[in-house]
């Protein structure tokens, strides 16, 4: 490490098992806060030239839509597709052992220690999720990554409101931009983007062009995701703090955050066909003529 000896964690938690990922990992050392801040300034540059792409991308915006539990959105930011972490370890972290409370079809109450239970299973999950090569080449052809944020919450039973709200999101973004400009949606957590729920009794899904796979087991790093919009905007809040005991009666804090997200690719305007709108006056079919 350049020479300079770093005082490794000694304990497994998840917060230090994420912080050793992060320091083995080169990308995720590549980007001084400085140059960060760079890339962000230009995602917001490009913002300024698109009115209409900055308008919908508010919480004010989305707050509009007609969907019970929008208003727990408390976020919304862009970050550079370059500053977003994609490692097999973090898709790895989904087998580690942990307790667990279940109910069998009688309601009695059972605990066990293990993997996550969707591991496996549901085909969102690892090892049926994309593989990282797969996720990274998203952002290696992506523009923006636009992070949408809940606010403190302990919902843990219907949360088909977090893709729906995400999924029209993603709709508006292409009638700005133009078909195809959306490369990618990610959920938080078992999709339930559909009131059939099929995938967890291990059926066929029944809307494949719904299925949104969570950022996690696509091996994304939410907690660097979140730290560094913290810096570029500086709003602390954007940082996550890791549950312990999740479920359980001994569970702390007692509430969390969801985090989704949308990548995003800029249609680019051939020259001539550029050029001869900014001499005319004319805009581009997406409003933006960057």
């Amino acid at each position: 490490m350049n020479g300079k000896s770093k005082k490794i964690p000694v304990n497994y938690s998840v917060k230090n098992i994420i912080y050793s990922i992060l320091e083995d990992n080169p990308k995720a050392r590549k980007y001084s806060d400085a140059k960060k801040k760079k890339l962000y300034n230009n995602c917001l540059n490009y913002l300024n030239k698109c009115p209409e792409l900055k308008k919908i991308l508010s919480i004010a915006h989305i707050r509009k839509y007609p969907v019970k539990g929008v208003n727990f959105f408390a976020r919304i930011g862009v970050i550079p597709p370059e500053l977003v972490i994609v490692d097999e370890r973090i898709k790895n972290m989904c087998t580690l052992p942990y307790w667990t409370l279940y109910n069998d079809k009688k309601g009695n109450i059972y605990r066990g220690f293990g993997k996550c239970p969707g591991h496996g299973w549901l085909p969102g999950c690892p090892p049926n999720s994309p593989s990282v090569e797969k996720v990274q080449k998203i952002f290696d052809q992506s523009d923006f990554f636009i992070v949408l944020q809940t606010k403190l919450l302990s919902e843990r039973g219907d949360t088909m409101w977090k893709f729906t709200v995400l999924h029209r999101l993603a709709h508006e973004i292409e009638k700005v931009l133009g078909k195809k400009s959306v490369t990618g949606k990610f959920g938080s957590g078992p999709c339930t983007a559909c009131k059939s729920q099929n995938c967890i009794y291990n059926k066929p899904c029944k809307s494949p062009e719904l299925k949104t796979i969570s950022l996690e087991s696509m091996g994304i790093c939410v907690d660097r995701l979140c730290t560094d919009l913290a810096l570029l905007t500086g709003q602390n809040a954007w940082k996550i703090t890791w549950l312990k005991h999740f479920g359980l009666p001994q569970q702390t804090p007692k509430k969390w955050k969801y985090v989704e997200a949308i990548s995003v690719k800029i249609p680019k305007v051939p020259k001539v066909e550029k050029d001869r709108m900014q001499n005319s006056g004319v805009r581009s079919k997406t409003g933006c003529c960057p």
